[in-house]
């Protein structure tokens, strides 16, 4: 009996080999497909049996059916050996990619005309070019697996949409083994750039896949090499698929540069550089500035590296233009738009006084408030008079109709909330003590630990580190406490601007129409839970040994003293106004920042997660920088004009960095500790 079913199971392996051979069953396909899809983790097409069915196998189906029945009944319990079951062979599907452009909202007339030999060149082989990268390692060529080059379909038909996103179409053909898609290159051989907003990947089984882009692609005859992007799945270094690890690497190269040459307004690199164009000595000599970063007297971050031509003068020193920052970095439409309108209105803002003085018979600055008052409700050329004769003088002959048309906006300065409901409350205490707390610069103010305060200075060159703060000076204004009792009880604070200021003020104090003291502000905390200021200290650098270099100044109780208290809180406001823009605002807010931002395009993945979380909150930063370098924090710019330090604005900021600045003390809570306010 064994040797019956011996026999009968090997005439049963028979009948079925000669039946593999002859791909006649009908039941091949299934359990085949079966098999294929639990085995495989990547995505696969959805197939239908007749695609993986030979041709021949239709005119021989019932005979193979009969068949396979009739072994089947003999044998019903005999199993199928997996080996003799023939590897499948990957089948070909098709996928489309769908990529959105975005158009231009305005296009100067060369940039249509590009446009349309574009669209003409399209058709005869200058077009855009996409491939798809596998996540997956092809074992033949040991690389990562690619398809088929496809070509965007319809550039020229589409030429003349007007919508903002254009979508355009391409098709591949892949391997049922092609496995995941994790990139994409990008070939542009049109002869301008485009901006590339997404690409989705259409006709995998497990669904669609998204590779968000962002970014301008460059023509191929300016940036020879293929743009890469990746999807949209966040991967860490070490979690890289291998199909992806030379792409990833590769990317981040480019992104490095060489560190060598003079950038393109079209490139993509993200490199280092000191601030060494500041400064412009071939304009004058007075434009000179030092070099602020990459030394022990002027330590600075660095900022983005542009490569420009040394200065004539001055090799030290790049010339101011043209600035470059990335491509990616720059703003787009909407947003150049509204910066612009902005920027606009502040160098507006800026230039008129100086016009005024220059162009006014009698040349004087304002005469009484009621001067002071027209910049918000006539604005200044108007109340002046001399709205045409500015206009003409203005280096921006291509708006000055439309300043004119819009003068009462541009020209006129924005009231302040305080001033439309109250038009005198900015000379009062309490005002000023709100300042300190919800105005522009509320960081600065901190509780007092010791009194008097005592100066970090060398008293070998800044004279002596006591304070000229009295108890006496301050003992009537705390509601019967002493001084120690307020201290206690945490009920004094103080703004401190000794220290960052007295270095500076014999430069300072050398410039035309420039006066400044180094003060420090005492603020008590009253039963409401509101500040008052008790009293200011002015500071000077000591001109000799019996010298006064300091003054108390208190709250006034007369006219003579309610002047001298209201000029003590100007330069208290003068002081605030140079450090929240320096420090507070440029440095810790822009400055320090680029840095980070460059380190993070050099370092990490755009797949990598952190990245992704970072990047919305970066960009535009490097662009911002960029124009303040031009217009904002340069030699005879709008902060040397209009900010009490003058030229010697960086050098402060550069102390500021050099004695202030912490990484770790910058954040919630513990900058709050740091100032006993926590």
């Amino acid at each position: 009996m064994a040797f019956a079913n011996e026999i009968m199971a090997s005439s049963s392996r028979v009948l079925l080999r000669n039946s593999l051979k002859q791909n006649q069953s009908p039941f091949l396909v299934s359990p085949v497909l079966v098999r294929l899809r639990k085995a495989v983790k990547f995505p696969v097409a959805a197939l239908s049996e007749d695609l993986l069915r030979d041709p021949s196998s239709s005119s021989s189906s019932s005979s193979s059916s009969s068949s396979s029945s009739t072994s089947s009944s003999s044998t019903t319990s005999v199993p199928v050996p997996v080996s003799v079951v023939p590897s499948e062979k990957p089948v070909k599907f098709r996928v489309r990619a769908v990529v959105t452009v975005r158009n231009k909202i305005k296009e100067g007339f060369k940039e249509t005309l590009v446009k349309h030999f574009d669209a003409l060149t399209d058709n005869i082989g200058q077009n855009i070019v996409l491939e798809l990268i596998s996540t997956e390692i092809d074992p033949k060529t040991k690389a990562a697996k690619k398809s088929n080059e496809a070509v965007l379909k319809d550039w020229s038909k589409k030429i003349n949409v007007k919508a903002e996103r254009v979508n355009y179409t391409a098709e591949y053909m892949v391997d049922s083994n092609f496995g995941e898609p994790g990139a994409i290159t990008v070939s542009n051989k049109h002869q301008q750039e485009f901006f590339l907003e997404c690409i989705t990947i259409e006709g995998f089984a497990t669904g669609p896949v998204h590779f968000p882009c962002n970014s301008w692609v460059q023509a191929r005859k300016d940036h020879p090499g293929k743009r890469i992007f990746f999807s949209n799945k966040p991967y860490l270094p070490g979690d890289t698929p291998a199909g992806l690890r030379f792409l990833r690497e590769k990317e981040l190269r480019n992104l490095r540069g060489d560190g060598k040459g003079v950038r393109n307004l079209s490139d993509r690199i993200y490199d280092f550089d000191t601030y060494n164009d500041l400064g412009n000595p071939d304009r004058a000599p007075e434009f000179a500035r030092p070099t602020i970063g990459g030394s022990e007297q002027y330590p600075y971050p660095r900022r983005c590296r542009t490569g420009r031509l040394p200065s004539d003068t001055e090799s030290r020193l790049e010339k101011p233009n043209p600035m470059y920052v990335p491509r990616d970095e720059r703003f787009e439409e909407s947003k150049q738009n509204t910066f612009s309108v902005k920027r606009l209105k502040a160098v507006l803002h800026n230039l008129i006084p100086g016009l005024k003085a220059s162009i006014s018979a009698d040349n004087q600055d304002f005469n009484d408030f009621s001067d002071v008052d027209g910049l918000y409700s006539k604005g200044l050329l108007i109340q002046l008079g001399l709205q045409d004769d500015v206009l003409k003088k203005l280096p921006l002959p291509n708006v000055v109709s439309k300043i004119q048309e819009s003068s009462q906006g541009l020209l006129k300065y924005d009231t302040p909330k305080i001033i439309s409901k109250d038009k005198f409350a900015w000379l009062r205490d309490d005002e000023f003590a709100r300042q300190a707390i919800a105005g522009v610069n509320p960081i600065g103010i901190e509780r007092l630990q010791v009194f008097p305060p005592v100066s970090k200075l060398d008293p070998q060159i800044y004279g002596p580190q006591e304070s000229a703060l009295k108890e006496e000076h301050i003992l009537n204004q705390l509601n019967g406490m002493t001084v120690q009792q307020a201290i206690d009880e945490n009920k004094l604070f103080i703004i401190d601007y000794h220290d960052v200021y007295l270095p500076f003020l014999e430069r300072i104090n050398a410039l035309d129409g420039r006066k400044a003291y180094a003060t420090r502000t005492i603020f008590f905390l009253t039963p409401l839970d509101t500040l008052k200021p008790v009293a200011i200290e002015l500071s000077l650098p000591p001109a000799g040994p019996s010298s006064r270099s300091k003054r108390v100044v208190t709250p006034a109780i007369d006219a003579t003293t309610n002047w001298m208290w209201q000029l003590a809180k100007a330069h208290v406001c003068a002081n605030d106004a140079g450090v929240h823009q320096l420090y507070n605002h440029w440095l810790r807010t822009h400055a320090c920042m680029e840095p980070f931002i460059l380190a993070a395009h050099r370092q990490m993945s755009a797949m990598h997660p952190i990245f992704k979380l970072l990047d919305p909150h970066m960009r535009y930063t490097l662009e911002i920088n960029a124009l303040a370098r031009q217009s904002l924090i340069n030699a005879d710019g709008i902060i040397e004009n209009c900010f009490t330090p003058g030229r010697y604005a960086m050098e402060i900021s550069s102390a500021f960095y050099k004695n202030y600045w912490r990484f770790d003390m910058d954040t919630l809570p513990a900058d709050l500790i740091r100032r006993y306010i926590s």
